[in-house]
């Protein structure tokens, strides 16, 4: 005997298990490998994505340089993305018979392809020469191209129309700017010989007092102080469309205030044949918070309204009442004439809205009732009407009451 001991059955099988599960790891391991490698490549395409300001052409060479080493091979391994009329490819990229192709989908519509190949022949597995998971990987790919792509477009539309509003907003700012110097200007070379004409109309009037002159210098300071009127009221709603117009808001009592309108329009309406009158709902009315002149003028517009179109009636209610719901005091200026049609109810509150079509009484800008809804909105009210044909109109708008 040679001293050595047989191998036993046992033996070789223990060997022959510890080469299968030494193989079995070297599989895993593999396998595990190219999991890491997929996974390095995927992460590394949301890196790309995260990084400020990077255009769609680098994100896309980038994501080519990322694919060879997440395959199996990547020392034969070469990538393209073909876009429309552009491609991105990897410095080794060839056309070869061993490659695998899927569709750039972006917004449902078919827009480029992801190409990946080998630049050897390698023995089949489970896609030719790929693995089933290369496969998976390169769909991946292809699909989260596609939603950066839509998002990039995105992107680069919200930028064009950011830059878009911007220059119409500065264009806007300067044609706000002409316009306010304009007026300005217009104003200025409106009121300066204005000013005189007023003040030599009104030094005639007292000159020719208890003459046949009286009257008609009269008419001048009337025709003079009109125009200065309308002029004001024609800047103040220039002001007020751009944002220029100031308001001195303070504690308010309203109902003395519509007493001493009420006093001070008597002659206008009596002029008119009417007859103008006060109705405050409980009695009294609470402080309200505005501008004690912006509200004088928003009283006499909707009044001289009534008084110029509504003649036909026979009387204007002036009512006042609370609001304790919304806290506000809801102010009514109702007239029994006409009415207003349906046709003309959208543009009521517009510039150059004019009543008749007719030359029926005095003409106009058409401006106070566009002035007087800024002016309530700035107070922090609202303006509406309510009217029916041949039953007259009644015109709404509110205060906030003070704390």
């Amino acid at each position: 005997m040679t001293g050595e001991f047989p191998q036993t059955t046992a033996t070789v099988h223990g060997r022959e298990m510890d080469n299968r599960t030494e193989a079995r790891l070297r599989e895993l391991t593999h396998d595990l490998i190219e999991r890491i490698k997929e996974l390095n490549c995927l992460y590394g395409i949301s890196r790309l994505v995260e990084k400020d300001n990077i255009s769609l052409d680098d994100v896309l060479q980038g994501v080519v340089a990322l694919i060879p080493p997440a395959w199996q091979y990547p020392e034969i391994t070469c990538a393209c993305i073909n876009l429309k009329d552009k491609r991105f490819s990897t410095p080794n990229y060839t056309v070869t018979s061993w490659k695998q192709v899927e569709a750039v989908i972006v917004n449902g519509k078919h827009v480029g392809t992801v190409e990946v190949g080998y630049l050897e022949k390698k023995a089949d597995s489970d896609d030719g020469p790929f693995l089933k998971e290369e496969r998976d990987l390169i769909h991946g790919i292809a699909e989260r191209l596609g939603h950066i792509i839509e998002s990039k477009i995105a992107e680069i539309t919200l930028r064009k129309l950011y830059s878009r509003e911007q220059r119409l907003y500065k264009k806007l700012q300067l044609e706000m700017k002409n316009r306010v110097d304009f007026t300005r200007q217009l104003v200025h070379e409106l009121k300066t010989p204005l000013t005189s004409l007023m003040a030599t109309s009104q030094l005639l009037s007292e000159e020719t007092r208890n003459t046949r002159l009286e009257k008609l210098a009269g008419y001048v300071w009337e025709g003079a102080n009109s125009l200065n009127r309308r002029i004001d009221e024609l800047h103040d709603v220039i002001r007020g469309e751009i944002g220029k117009l100031k308001l001195e808001l303070r504690p308010l009592p309203v109902e003395q205030l519509l007493l001493s309108i009420l006093e001070e329009t008597k002659a206008l309406s009596q002029q008119h044949g009417l007859v103008i009158s006060l109705e405050l709902a409980g009695g009294h009315l609470p402080d309200v918070y505005a501008d004690e002149e912006r509200v004088r003028q928003i009283m006499f517009n909707l009044i001289n309204n009534a008084c110029k179109y509504a003649s036909t009636g026979e009387k204007i209610i002036i009512r006042g009442r609370e609001d304790a719901d919304s806290k506000v005091v809801v102010i009514e200026v109702q007239d029994f004439g006409r009415g207003i049609p349906k046709d003309k109810k959208r543009t009521l509150f517009k510039p150059g809205y004019q009543f008749s079509s007719q030359n029926e009484g005095p003409g106009g800008l058409g401006i106070g009732l566009t002035l007087c809804k800024i002016l309530v909105e700035l107070q922090g009210g609202r303006i509406w009407f309510e009217s029916a044909p041949g039953k007259g109109s009644s015109f709404f708008f509110t205060l906030p009451v003070a704390s």
